[in-house]
């Protein structure tokens, strides 16, 4: 399918904010010489058009004729990361622009993250993803995330479960990002619902994440009882004051002081960073890490917790000060120092990083797609991984005015 740019803008509009899941091909990359304004605006068309899966958006997408002409196809396991991230975006662009289109897509993606919960029938239970579809797509057999549903509250959905605490920081970040920044008063109430379930399924299961057969999720023990990584009780702790603050029920304000006082979260969370030997520092959980302590520290008024939370702050500087700024999210941990400490570490070098941010390259690959004999057929086809950490570390940087829009 072939579009002139001036044509693609008006359906694209058209097409976007009538809420359709069928999806155009954007085609309109920026050049990496290009301003970072430029890039940004050009990658975030693409991320919209491309990768919006009725408000979610996808992390990987694969076009025909390996994919659908809806953007489903692909690994979804972290597609909460990249939604996320753009509410996040939003939330801090409509900061900025107050712009009522700005809120609009913020809203669409917050509904598909209540959409998350929806699909899968139960308060509180939220999935990774949701197709809209009515059989198993190829996509489901191949990649080895693959504890697919069909909804039994959503006919005619599918829904992927086992949800991980890295989703679970996706999900206070986001949403907490939202509410703060962005949403109106019925959005408030919703995201305030939507927390609570959330969270109150959590702590009402010992502080264990648990899937649609009641059972603990591979990754997601936070229980005070079980043995669990420091960076789980950071994790929890965010949520918990996340969550208190944004519903004011004192049930998690509770927990929180709970997990402090007799089990000692606070000082896991010195540790959550590992720091030595250094092949077992793992720039993902910096992430994890990241968004936590961006969560909480806003949040936390007693001094002798905030000492705690700055003693991981700092291990993870010594990690993060001297770290390669080529992964998307890493230039955003300089940016969380920075505000969170009221420290300017923005050197013309890591300034730099910023306006090179790039989102990513239309690559082409074989996809092997399951047979009904149980062979494989080998498809070409084009896909693309997401830009939504590009956009997110731009409105961010935007907001703290780290960022000069004449970049």
């Amino acid at each position: 399918m072939k579009y002139v740019l001036g044509v693609y803008i008006f359906v694209f509009s058209f097409a976007f904010y009538s809420k359709t899941t069928i999806a155009q091909k954007v085609n309109d990359f920026p050049k990496k010489t290009d301003p970072l304004h430029v890039k940004v605006n050009k990658f975030d068309k693409l991320m919209l058009g491309n990768h919006w899966n009725e408000g979610a958006i996808m992390q990987y997408v694969i076009f025909p004729p390996a994919g659908l002409e809806r953007p489903i196809m692909g690994p979804q396991a972290d597609c909460l990361d990249p939604t996320s991230e753009m509410l996040a975006a939003y939330s801090h662009k409509y900061a900025i622009t107050s712009d009522p289109k700005d809120r609009d897509i913020a809203n669409q993606i917050f509904d598909a993250i209540e959409k998350l919960e929806n699909v899968t029938g139960v308060p509180g239970l939220v999935a990774r993803s949701f197709n809209q579809t009515d059989k198993p797509l190829w996509h489901e057999e191949v990649y080895w995330y693959n504890e697919w549903h069909s909804s039994s509250s959503m006919p005619g959905y599918r829904w992927l479960g086992d949800l991980s605490s890295d989703k679970f920081t996706s999900i206070f970040y986001g949403v907490g990002t939202y509410w703060e920044l962005c949403a109106d008063e019925e959005h408030k109430r919703k995201a305030e619902g939507l927390l609570d379930r959330f969270m109150g399924r959590i702590v009402d299961n010992n502080f264990k994440l648990t899937d649609l057969d009641g059972k603990m999720t591979l990754w997601g023990n936070f229980c005070p009882d079980l043995p669990h990584q420091a960076l789980n009780s950071l994790k929890m702790l965010m949520g918990l004051k996340v969550a208190h603050h944004i519903t004011g029920k004192e049930r998690y304000n509770a927990a929180y002081h709970m997990l402090i006082d007799r089990y000692h979260y606070d000082d896991h969370a010195i540790n959550a960073k590992i720091l030595f030997p250094p092949e077992w520092r793992n720039v993902g959980d910096d992430y994890h890490a990241a968004r936590s302590l961006y969560m909480l520290m806003r949040l936390e008024k007693d001094n002798s917790l905030m000492i705690k939370y700055k003693m991981s702050l700092n291990r993870h500087w010594y990690d993060w000060k001297d770290m390669d700024l080529s992964w998307e999210s890493s230039i955003w941990f300089i940016m969380v120092y920075q505000v969170l400490t009221g420290e300017d570490v923005f050197t013309p070098a890591r300034q730099q990083v910023i306006k090179d941010m790039w989102g990513f390259d239309r690559e082409t690959n074989e996809f092997k797609i399951p047979q009904e004999d149980g062979s494989f057929k080998l498809v070409r086809s084009e896909y693309e991984r997401t830009a939504a950490a590009m956009i997110r570390n731009y409105w961010f940087g935007r907001y703290y005015n780290i960022i000069d829009p004449k970049w």
